[in-house]
């Protein structure tokens, strides 16, 4: 059996783990799923139902940074070291985790852009589509799977804000985390932040391309000052985003 590689189109940690599979050259099948459907989907698999899964003859490998495990010596060349594990896992957590709490923030008030962004196959912009079947409850929650409030907003916006200063620092004398070459944060970085970074060779730029998002989140976007990491994830993406699904 081939393996198996259960995403939603535009989640980041998806991305995480199909961008690491890519580079490995490991054989698997994409298999997109519609958030809310994907339950009937992951429920016969995993007890926790969220994407990445991947589904082997050997077993069932869920989350990204596990997966990365599973193929980080031929994506990479080698092991991580600790100080990269390290690093990862604090942009899993104050990046990855923080801009999903803060893109649903952003984006569950208009339900045509949650239809268009919950899609298998994108569509242009100038094309409406209605949201998502029974999207009350699917807001609600991701209201609290990703605790939408006031007050955790303030807190993963200065996670997201401390996280991202400490890379500037890094690669404004660093083209590599690691200093010699692409290796795991880079990665993660990029496909982590990708959404707001956009560059064209992610998966899943035409999904986002396909929205015109709120003006909260584009005025909230233009004042992270993060505009050395965006071209820096640019620059990952062109030259190590090798499309081959």
């Amino acid at each position: 059996m081939s393996a198996k590689l259960y995403t939603f189109p535009i989640s980041h940690f998806s991305e995480k783990a199909r961008w690491g599979l890519d580079l490995a050259n490991y054989p698997y099948e994409l298999n997109p799923l519609v958030p809310g459907q994907h339950i009937q989907t992951l429920k016969p698999l995993v007890s926790d139902l969220y994407v990445p899964v991947l589904e082997t003859d050997s077993g069932i490998v869920q989350g990204s940074g596990k997966i990365l495990d599973l193929v980080e010596e031929k994506a990479f060349g080698s092991k991580a070291s600790a100080e990269e594990k390290e690093m990862e896992e604090e942009i899993d957590n104050k990046i990855g985790k923080s801009l999903q709490t803060l893109l649903y923030h952003f984006i569950l008030d208009d339900p045509e852009i949650v239809g268009k962004l919950f899609l298998l196959t994108p569509k242009s912009l100038s094309e409406t589509v209605g949201p998502p079947e029974h999207f009350d409850l699917i807001a609600l929650s991701l209201k609290r799977r990703y605790k939408i409030t006031n007050k955790n907003l303030e807190v993963v916006k200065q996670a997201l804000d401390e996280c991202s200063k400490k890379l500037i620092e890094i690669y404004k004398t660093n083209k590599y985390f690691n200093g010699k070459s692409f290796g795991r944060v880079d990665l993660t970085l990029a496909s982590l932040m990708g959404m707001l970074a956009e560059p064209k060779e992610s998966p899943a730029y035409p999904w986002f391309s396909s929205v015109k998002m709120p003006d909260s989140f584009l005025k909230w976007k233009d004042d992270l000052e993060f505009d050395l990491l965006f071209l820096k994830i640019k620059e990952f993406y062109k030259d190590f985003r090798i499309q081959s699904k």
